[in-house]
């Protein structure tokens, strides 16, 4: 950076460095982001085309042919509470100097104007109105078409929010005023907005997504309080309660509105332990009082303690001391989230509908336009907001059909009765099967209700599902379901059992992950566990359950699965092509291990799959683990496939965030490409054949995006969620990227969030429009819903894999299980 000059580092002389309108900006990308060649097609052509509106606000550049001016700005003495700072830099002093619409983000400062090198200005601390010297140094200059720009139009929203009088918690805004109280539950719930300023396919676009946050109305000394009378005043057991309940969770402190990770309550600090501050002794107490002018009220309450991420790696965390009277609970505990009633209140605030979406937008830019602080800002920037949302020419892919005995379609992506009406596309052997579970009272008659109707629907189905051989057991604790299991096993003396039952009393999730641990890994057999509370009727119906047959039928089409069949198959009309879906969980046990899972098609109709995972620590291990698994699912194709490889692996890859992308491009394209070399290599050695190269596609899936697709109604001023099969590969796309955005779904409840598909190597020659239609039909193959996912199925079931060994198996499943869908 060049400092004292006034001639920052620039763009160079290459095609994006003018920052004008031809060039449309891409300077402002991260150079190692591009993935896609210039000029290269990424729009596809099948479908019927569908108008819609985006979450997007188009910004246009008045004017783009100035610099950007950075400061480093620095307080003497210093400044904690970064309000106080930006106060201080509205003095009269200061804006005199330099206006009032620079952009700050707590140390450094922007202009458009360049100012002088060094500058140094005393003004009043807000509070105790002693004096602060305040420097400026000039640090930088550069063009607006540079990746910092981005950062700098996204605070100048932040300060356009400001204006609006709303409040920042964490990176969103949030409006206080138009809070929702749910008085039961003692919280309101503060609507607000998530922005982003990118560069897209054709300008600068702003997206609002609608957040809600939950803010408990009690302080959690008030909480605290509650505890230790419940706790008959014991100190311990209140600490550990406390910490147990609010452990992990966020609080907010409203004296500066900013949100704090709750790590342990201390009680060896209180409102009266001191502290060094600019090198002097200061009680908590003093400097609330000194910094915000917040009078404490409880000299004798405990501390919470705070920790945050370090600033530097190897350094220890940063540690926050926040006093329980001044500090509130957000979000919702586990036990809320157990309270269908409370859960049902709170969705009637949050759930929006794309009408109500369209509604509180275009009410943002209204308020945003008529505000003449904005206008002047933006106005000095040199830029424009449009005036409604983004239109997207959208298009809509043909509604795939499924086939079982016969063919057949779902009804907005769903066809739970077509499965049980058309029959499943291949069955599965289950004459051999054991029921085991408690055998007396209501357990025992639900089991035999249970048996029964699996029976009769095995008919229907064409499955061969015999008499089972049931086991009771005694008890209902972990112990004495394994010991049931094992004397089942050791009943049958050897002989081959299809499928095994287990009848659980309820979800408790020790007796289930000892359970799915010895069924999985140690004694490998396909099993099933049911939960007896899900069959049992409710009192009002008079114990009979009038979704018996329906509960029962998922059940039975999830063992068909476990036991190598297939309920349905959609026409792809690749050949030679095996597909891989990967995702990772983290898991439960190991802090700081995330399992990966991989799942991946041995079959030309793409109803087979193989299945592994491994455990990693970080990315070095994770591209490792890669090569591994595309290397075994590769051997695995090899060998279900008379000694073949195939021509194409498309690779779908779960669970990468943005800033993952440059790795993931530049290191784990890399190394699948070597396994596939390698695995060819070795083909061709042993069967003493020159063998084709595997052409690779390998795409991120994100599931988790801001963007909202809005289909257009009968007017442009209604808005209702577009139909399954949606896909947006134009205007709201990025011009770095070969990317798309599909809706498979279809919700009758809020609106639906549309999946990012982004193709980082692709040299299979299939082109956006084939990738596009198969990323669709991919999302019919998930055998445990009767409709369509929202990921491809591979990628699905890779997550069930991960989340089921993070969780409960903690270890890999034994090799004879991976050729079945055993995790479902």
């Amino acid at each position: 950076m060049a400092s004292g000059s006034g001639r920052g580092r620039g763009r160079g002389s290459g095609s994006n460095n003018s920052g004008g309108k031809d060039q449309k900006y891409l300077g402002t990308i991260q150079p190692d982001l591009f993935i896609r060649q210039q000029g290269q097609s990424k729009t596809g052509s099948s479908g019927q085309p569908q108008k819609c509106f985006a979450n997007f606000i188009p910004i246009e550049m008045t004017q783009s042919d100035y610099s950007i001016y950075q400061y480093h700005v620095e307080f003497e003495p210093t400044v904690d509470s970064k309000a106080n700072r930006e106060k201080m830099l509205r003095d009269n002093n200061v804006t005199d100097e330099i206006g009032h619409h620079f952009v700050f983000d707590g140390m450094i400062l922007y202009l458009k104007e360049e100012w002088e090198q060094n500058q140094m200005i005393e003004v009043q601390h807000p509070i105790d109105r002693s004096l602060i010297c305040i420097r400026f140094k000039q640090t930088n200059r550069f063009l607006v078409d540079d990746p910092q720009t981005i950062n700098i139009f996204n605070t100048i929203i932040r300060r356009s929010f400001d204006a609006l009088q709303l409040t920042q918690l964490g990176r969103n805004y949030f409006n206080w005023g138009d809070s929702r109280a749910v008085p039961d539950y003692n919280m309101s719930i503060l609507p607000g907005y998530e922005t982003a300023i990118r560069m897209y396919e054709e300008n600068f676009m702003l997206c609002v997504e609608n957040r809600f946050k939950m803010v408990r109305e009690e302080s959690m000394y008030i909480l605290f309080h509650k505890e230790l009378r419940s706790c008959q005043n014991n100190p311990q057991r209140v600490q550990e309660k406390m910490n147990e309940m609010y452990g992990g969770t966020t609080i907010i402190t409203r004296y500066n509105n900013k949100l704090h990770r709750y790590t342990r309550l201390d009680y060896s600090i209180s409102p009266l332990s001191e502290f060094v501050k600019d090198g002097q002794s200061i009680t908590l107490k003093e400097y609330f009082k000194n910094q915000y002018g917040i009078e404490i009220t409880v000299d004798d309450q405990p501390i919470i303690i705070s920790e945050g991420k370090p600033k530097q790696p190897g350094e220890p965390p940063q540690v926050s001391y926040i006093v329980p009277e001044l500090c509130f609970p957000t979000g919702l505990t586990d036990e809320m989230r157990k309270d269908f009633k409370m859960m049902k209140e709170i969705a009637k605030h949050t759930r929006m509908s794309p009408q109500q979406r369209l509604v509180e937008s275009r009410k943002l830019i209204v308020d945003l336009s008529k505000n003449e602080k904005v206008m002047e800002c933006f106005k000095y920037w040199g830029i424009s907001l449009g005036q409604d949302l983004a239109n997207v020419q959208a298009r809509v892919l043909k509604s795939e059909p499924l086939q079982g005995k016969k063919t057949y379609e779902g009804k907005q992506a769903e066809w739970a009765r077509g499965v049980k009406e058309c029959g499943i596309y291949r069955g599965s052997n289950m004459t051999n099967w054991i029921v085991i579970g408690p055998g007396s009272g209501n357990s025992g008659l639900l089991s035999q209700k249970f048996i029964e109707e699996a029976r009769r629907l095995g008919k229907i189905l064409q499955v061969q599902l015999g008499e089972p051989m049931c086991v009771p057991i005694r008890g209902i604790s972990p112990n004495d379901y394994l010991e049931g299991v094992k004397g089942a096993i050791k009943q049958v003396d050897g002989e081959d059992i299809h499928m095994l039952v287990v009848m659980l009393a309820d979800d408790n999730k020790t007796r289930y992950d000892s359970l799915k641990k010895f069924l999985c890994v140690e004694c490998p057999i396909p099993n099933q566990c049911v939960n007896l509370r899900t069959l049992a009727g409710k009192s009002k119906d008079g114990g009979e359950n009038k979704n018996l047959g329906s509960i029962v039928l998922k059940i039975v089409l999830q063992m068909i699965c476990k036991t190598g069949g297939a309920l349905w198959k959609v026409n792809i009309p690749l050949k030679n092509t095996m597909i891989v879906g990967y995702d990772l969980y983290h898991d439960s046990t190991l802090k700081g291990k995330t399992v990966g899972a991989c799942v991946s098609t041995t079959s030309n109709d793409f109803t087979q799959f193989y299945s592994q995972t491994r455990p990693h620590e970080n990315p070095t291990q994770l591209g490792n683990n890669l090569t591994h698994f595309v290397r075994k699912a590769l051997k695995q194709y090899y060998d279900s496939n008379d000694q073949t490889l195939p021509s194409r692996l498309i690779l779908y890859r779960d669970g990468a965030g943005d800033g993952q992308i440059p790795y993931i491009k530049n290191t784990e394209v890399k190394l699948v490409r070597d396994a596939c070399d390698a695995v060819t290599d070795k083909a061709a050695e042993l069967s003493n054949k020159v063998q084709e190269k595997i052409k690779l596609a390998f795409i991120i899936v994100t599931k988790r995006v801001n963007m909202r697709i809005l289909k257009q109604g009968s007017s442009l001023d209604n808005a209702i969620n577009p139909q399954p099969g949606t896909v947006v590969d134009t205007t709201v796309t990025r011009p770095e990227r070969m990317d798309f955005y599909l809706v498979p779904q279809f919700v009758n409840q809020g609106t639906v969030t549309p999946v990012s598909y982004n193709i980082i190597h692709d040299d299979t020659d299939l082109g956006p429009d084939k990738h596009q239609q198969l990323a669709f039909k991919l999302c019919h193959l998930y055998y445990n819903w009767q409709g369509t996912v929202r990921v491809p199925a591979p990628c699905q079931y890779a997550h069930k894999l991960a989340f089921l060994t993070a969780q409960s198996l903690h270890d890999d499943a034994n090799g004879c299980l991976r050729d079945k869908l055993f995790f479902l």
